[in-house]
């Protein structure tokens, strides 16, 4: 069913969702998972919900007593939560660590917790991801990670005179990401020279200029709040639905992998006339469809979004 967003002002403070264990998962997990510290009370909003899209948020908060999670799905959650610890053995007295600063901005309260920052003012955001997706982030930039750095950055200028440790006031000068590989692999290490040699990645992050940091975050947040009042908030854009492009796969008849996947028809063309394979038996273009991921696999509040639903005719 699809559940409309009420014309009623937002929620400020959501129950938490309802965990299942539909895999019987040992008691300790599940109370690890239940017992989660995240709070960003005392805010409208904060950092990772205004990068998120709007839809997403909405939909979250307005049917938080309906969402259900299981406890199999908040495992690398979960995993990532232990980053905790190894900051705390990371900080010294010069460092600042794990502080949520707050900002009032187009009449919201913003809200970001820093990871860690150095005595070197260095901004640096511990998390645990694939190595996939960190070999990807040192190739091209991450997007969200560098609008996350971006918007703590500016929380932290905002905020300059909670940032002392031992008598020295920090600011940051460069922004970080530590990625904690949980995937990697010694072995593939050793096979490819693009692989990862250790299982700890610093990734760079372009800090951008205090005027970019601030049009940005205004932007996001007056998209947010027109949103709050809408039946249906905007549908996410494709990059946010991790929309996968169409391809076309030229198979062969007794082969188990394509010959050759392609983007568009043109291509297939060509490829055809260059193998000489036009009208040769046992040769056949599939279209593979593009499937939106992030829809599809891994947004919990997809059973109530109406553009979800209209895929496919669910």
């Amino acid at each position: 069913m699809v559940i409309d967003f009420p014309r009623t002002e937002p929620k400020k403070k959501v129950r938490k969702i309802k965990i299942t264990n539909k895999y019987n998962l040992p008691q300790a997990i599940v109370n690890a998972v239940v017992n989660d510290p995240y709070d960003s009370s005392g805010s409208d909003i904060s950092t990772t919900q205004l990068i998120k899209p709007p839809r997403i948020r909405i939909l979250q908060d307005r049917n938080a007593d309906l969402i259900k999670e299981d406890v199999s799905d908040r495992i690398f959650s979960l995993v990532g939560q232990n980053t905790h610890h190894i900051i705390e053995r990371a900080c010294t007295i010069n460092d600042v660590a794990e502080k949520r600063l707050f900002y009032r901005i187009n009449n919201w309260t913003l809200s970001g917790q820093l990871d860690l920052l150095t005595s070197n003012n260095e901004l640096i955001d511990f998390k645990v991801t694939s190595v996939w997706t960190a070999m990807d982030a040192l190739k091209s930039e991450k997007s969200e990670w560098e609008q996350q750095l971006n918007i703590l950055d500016f929380l932290c200028s905002k905020n300059s005179k909670e940032l002392i440790a031992n008598d020295k006031q920090l600011n940051p000068d460069t922004l970080n990401i530590l990625a904690i590989l949980r995937d990697w692999s010694k072995l593939k290490s050793y096979q490819s020279k693009e692989y990862p040699k250790q299982q700890v990645v610093m990734i760079p992050v372009r800090k951008w200029s205090q005027k970019e940091q601030e049009e940005f975050i205004i932007s996001r947040v007056q998209l947010h709040q027109s949103s709050e009042h809408m039946d249906n908030a905007p549908v996410c854009t494709p990059q946010e639905r991790w929309q996968k492009k169409d391809t076309y796969r030229v198979l062969k008849d007794g082969r188990k992998t394509a010959l050759r996947v392609l983007d568009n028809e043109n291509q297939v063309a060509q490829y055809l006339k260059e193998k000489d394979l036009v009208d040769k038996k046992g040769i056949q273009v599939v279209l593979a469809k593009g499937e939106e991921t992030r829809c599809l696999h891994y947004c919990n509040v997809n059973q109530f979004c109406n553009y979800y639903l209209s895929l496919e005719g669910k």
